[in-house]
């Protein structure tokens, strides 16, 4: 295979984990593929260049888990140690954020007390007891002379998360944790790539990215009988058993589920930009990305950063708490709290938008079926006086809707990702409009809000809604259709009283227009690509946090507030429409 523009070094090798086996429509096939292959480097080669803080939400747990498994401390000299961090926590990665740190200090309690009890019900089943182990496992295959079809010599396959062994080596056991509940279950490839590792892998001592393995394979002796796999839930502190079997039944999962997966990947071709370019080491050769040097007018950082992407919600999340946006945008904690009832009504009304549109033939919604008061509560999870609210919006939709009368010949796109690189900055620019359709000639961009109350008339559109102003720019580079003259930007503004609703356009070729929609991005931007420390800013955002449990100044602020209504529960209520998954 020819190598990609963008990349440099060997093909020679694999390195495959189990997430790697994961299906993810919106992963770019050659991202994949390339991320495979560890001795591919970028070409021109990228100075490393450190986070401000550490990203990697379980990276202070697995190194607090290391000391009480692999060094006996007790839990109570970890807290302490946690409590007294200032900065990166025994030296693992970045500095932390204060709430992690905290977030970590629960976790750990909560994973401490789900092993004993999970050890505890082994011993009654008649199980021998596991031990932790302190190098994964690995499987490898022993180097060829001659590399095969891929233009492959050697093969590895690793694994991830909390390892554990019984003393006779008959038993292996794996705990993944999860930052939410535990995962009733994981996707059969992963599952199956994951039982093959622990099925046949021998420990491994730990070496560089970039570093290449040695020429012999794995061994293979001391093999499992039995090998199991747990999802542990952080929040909560509950696990689930995804796994318990024997060699024969991994092959045999292996063989069915994870082989066909990883040989697809491996091969994967096509682009498909998106959240993968954050991370893609080719993407200085990628011709399907659009770059828009200059996008906002934005200069690049005083403190050099990895690459990163940026949304509305972003910039959004960032100017109201910049701990927020760090916590549950990057760390992505999650104190298991309920979603207000304006966002479920929000994104309930979404939902049901987007299956419609997607439905081909295209027809307008006027045409369809849509839930009334009486049978949305079977279509939706709201409560009553919710569900009655969203039909009332879904009546307005139906006057307002793009596809009422659209030809058969013109484009219907809906949640269709746009993406475009701004390099002066190395940042990715992401945006999930919930329609892009075509028109005559004409490319439209429609974005739909649903409210409790009337549009606010004392700010402009672009101030109150960022996303319209990024669609603008984003107009502007080309990133959509190729003449922002014969394009418009749509508001869709959905309340539940007839005749409440509006519709309002916005010229993305307008040199007033332009002028703004870059003040505002740039407005935004500015703090949250310069932000190193990323402190909280306490308000009514408190309230619906869900990062505020590990947040001091969050949770006194609840305190002191506590008749507030988080924002949510009124206009903007389930503006998510560019949130990346």
């Amino acid at each position: 295979m020819q190598q990609q523009p963008g990349v440099t070094g060997h093909e020679w090798l694999i390195k495959a984990s189990p997430r790697m086996a994961r299906p993810d429509s919106a992963a770019c096939p050659t991202h994949q593929r390339i991320a495979m292959r560890p001795l591919l480097v970028t070409d021109p080669p990228v100075p490393f260049r450190p986070a401000p803080r550490e990203e990697f939400p379980f990276g202070p747990l697995f190194a607090a888990l290391d000391l009480w498994e692999h060094s006996g401390w007790p839990l109570e000299r970890i807290r302490e140690e946690l409590r007294g961090t200032r900065g990166a926590f025994r030296g693992w990665g970045a500095p932390v954020h204060p709430a992690l740190l905290a977030w970590t200090a629960q976790a750990l309690e909560r994973y401490a007390a789900a092993r004993r009890r999970e050890q505890s019900a082994a011993r009654e089943a008649g199980l021998p007891p596991t031990a932790p182990v302190k190098q994964q496992w690995t499987v490898r295959t022993r180097r060829r002379d001659v590399p095969d079809a891929r233009g492959v010599r050697q093969y590895e396959q690793t694994v991830w998360g909390r390892a554990y062994e019984s003393a006779d080596g008959s038993v292996r056991d794996l705990w993944l944790p999860s930052l939410g509940r535990a995962k009733p279950s994981r996707p059969a490839a992963e599952l199956a790539a994951v039982a093959h590792v622990m099925a046949h892998g021998a420990p491994t001592p730990r070496r560089k990215a970039r570093e290449e393995p040695p020429p012999t394979a794995t061994d293979g002796t001391g093999l499992p009988g039995l090998v199991r796999v747990f999802d542990i839930g952080c929040a909560d502190g509950l696990f689930e058993r995804l796994l318990a079997e024997g060699p024969a039944e991994v092959k045999k999962r292996y063989r069915a589920d994870g082989v066909p997966a990883f040989r697809a990947t491996a091969a994967g071709i096509g682009t498909r930009p998106g959240e993968s370019c954050v991370e893609c080491k080719a993407l200085a050769g990628c011709a399907d990305l659009k770059h828009a040097p200059g996008l906002w007018g934005g200069k690049p950082q005083a403190v050099a950063h990895k690459r990163r992407s940026v949304s509305a919600w972003d910039l959004r999340l960032h100017g109201e708490c910049p701990a927020q946006y760090h916590l549950v945008r990057h760390l992505h904690l999650n104190d298991l709290s309920a979603e207000g009832r304006g966002a479920r009504r929000g994104r309930a009304v979404d939902n049901l938008l987007n299956e419609r549109h997607d439905e081909r033939p295209v027809r307008g919604c006027r045409e369809r079926h849509l839930p009334d008061a009486a049978g949305m509560p079977a279509a939706t999870d709201l409560d009553e006086t919710s569900a009655r609210e969203a039909a009332g919006m879904l009546a307005e939709h139906r006057l307002l809707c793009p596809l009422n009368g659209l030809g058969p010949d013109e484009q219907v796109l809906v949640q269709h990702r746009v993406t475009a690189y701004v390099p002066e900055l190395d940042v990715v620019v992401l945006a999930v409009p919930d329609l892009v359709y075509t028109h005559r000639g004409r490319w439209i961009w429609r974005e739909t809000k649903t409210a409790a109350g009337p549009l606010w008339q004392g700010r402009s559109l672009l101030r109150s809604y960022p996303q319209l102003a990024l669609a603008v720019l984003l107009f502007q580079a080309g990133a959509v259709g190729n003449d922002p003259r014969r394009s418009w930007v749509e508001l869709e503004y959905l309340r539940e009283s007839h005749g409440d609703s509006l519709l309002e356009r916005i010229d993305p070729s307008s040199a007033e227009t332009i002028d703004e929609a870059r003040s505002v991005i740039a407005d935004l931007a500015r703090p949250l690509l310069d932000d190193t420390v990323y402190e909280p800013r306490t308000g009514r955002h408190c309230h619906g946090c869900q990062a505020r449990t590990w947040c001091r100044p969050g949770t006194a602020y609840v305190a002191d507030h506590p008749h507030q209504s988080p924002p949510g529960t009124g206009a903007g209520a389930a503006d998510r429409g560019d949130i990346r998954v």
